[in-house]
């Protein structure tokens, strides 16, 4: 049950940025690593990556490991926690990126919405936003 108060608080809290456009970083120019490594749906080297636009519903999602994941989103019937699968192409820019206990995670931007996506950090394959190197 807490831990329940503690996702609708985390989402709810997120709730006033979900109207304000994401600032595009830069794209990284060169060849995305996708061609080069076959590991899953959500590790670096694969065409696609699962993205959500809550932090919170992307660890709820990743909980039971990235093949677990891969599977609720293949399922039509099943809550998908607003997550989808992410073409790697499509991505412009990281905006922000945290670190939560020893887990990092990254928003990236997406040309089709306003919203970025959370994704663990380097499944992107995409440079950092400046701000957050300087952290």
């Amino acid at each position: 049950m807490l831990l329940r108060v503690a996702t609708l608080a985390l989402g709810l809290s997120a709730m006033p940025a979900l109207g304000q456009p994401a600032a595009k970083a830069p794209a990284r120019p060169g060849q995305d690593r996708a061609a080069h490594d076959k590991t899953g749906p959500d590790r670096k080297g694969a065409g696609q990556v699962i993205g959500c636009p809550s932090l919170a519903n992307y660890r709820m999602l990743l909980h039971d490991g990235a093949a677990a994941a891969a599977s609720v989103l293949a399922d039509p019937k099943a809550d998908h926690l607003g997550c989808t699968l992410v073409t790697r192409s499509d991505i412009t820019g990281l905006v922000d990126r945290v670190t939560l206990g020893d887990r990092s995670y990254e928003c990236a931007a997406l040309p089709t919405t306003t919203v970025c996506h959370w994704m663990e950090a380097g499944a992107a394959a995409r440079p950092a936003p400046a701000a957050a190197a300087k952290r």
